[in-house]
């Protein structure tokens, strides 16, 4: 099979071999699921299961269930959508319908809530964190955007503006080497954002309904697109842009999430809705 890419540099088009990716992991995550993230020792991959309101860990190899937590404990109005583990291995997982982010250990265990209302923020559904516990809060409605807030739960108003960095409306970013990463999911541009400073750089246009965005080691940048019929994920690379098509990975519906080991080896999709429920999908070249 082949597979059109697209290279976004000065508007050329090209068209490069495929590269396939066979399937190696399935599994059901709840009646939806968006949102995947790795544990730094890329054992166990969390998942929100959106309409069970649960954060689930599974083991990233055969898909077992290793614990799951349901977010309505902390919140009636939570939802899962997405979550981020640190470096440590601690999971942070935003309520979505509330304005809360929850700090967990890598059992699910409840360690801290970061209570966000007041800064801005309407809708959160997406945070990462830096090394020094700062998080970084991702709003999909209002005036969208990165809100930086400190480790002791107040907004950063010294870093971008006032404590904002104006990337559109995001959904779901990636922290590597200093940067965030992120795609407005409205006109599907993607942005970097400096960590320390919040200052934005525009890096490209994709293909519409970007949506959550992973990185590997070698800082190829894997956005997945939501709703494009044909394009399920872009890879940016030194300035070059190349896409997947769904039915490569032999997807029908929604991608609700992206996550890809270090070494780029292995990609997890997360197929939001289909007639069995919301999937985990896992892929290896």
């Amino acid at each position: 099979m082949k597979r059109v890419v697209s290279l976004l540099v000065l508007l050329t088009v090209l068209v490069l071999p495929a590269c396939a990716w066979e399937n190696f992991l399935e599994v059901i995550v709840g009646q939806t699921a968006r949102g995947a993230t790795l544990s730094p020792d890329e054992k166990t991959i969390y998942v929100g299961a959106i309409l069970d309101r649960k954060m689930v860990a599974f083991d990233a190899r055969t898909g077992d269930v290793i614990a799951d937590v349901l977010l309505t404990n902390y919140n009636s109005a939570a939802w899962a959508k997405g979550g981020w583990v640190d470096e440590r291995g601690d999971v942070f997982v935003p309520a979505t319908g509330a304005l809360e982010i929850y700090h967990f250990d890598s059992e699910l265990f409840h360690i801290d809530t970061y209570y966000i209302d007041g800064f801005g923020i309407e809708n959160c559904e997406g945070v990462v964190t830096d090394s020094h516990g700062n998080l970084y809060a991702f709003d999909r409605k209002g005036s969208g955007g990165v809100y930086k807030i400190d480790k002791n739960g107040n907004l950063d108003t010294k870093w971008g503006s006032r404590g904002w960095a104006d990337v559109g409306f995001v959904r779901l970013g990636f922290l590597k080497d200093g940067y965030i990463y992120a795609v407005d999911n409205s006109s599907s541009t993607l942005f970097k954002v400096d960590v320390e400073t919040g200052k934005v750089t525009r890096l490209a246009t994709l293909a519409s309904g970007g949506f959550a965005v992973a990185v590997d080691d070698s800082g190829k940048i894997y956005v997945a697109h939501y709703n494009d019929p044909y394009v399920a994920v872009s890879i940016y690379e030194d300035g070059k842009v190349s896409e997947i098509s769904r039915s490569e990975f032999g997807i029908v519906s929604n991608i609700g999430g992206i996550a890809v080991t270090r070494d780029g080896s292995k990609l997890f999709l997360i197929e939001e809705q289909t007639d069995i429920g919301g999937l985990l999908l896992g892929f290896k070249k």
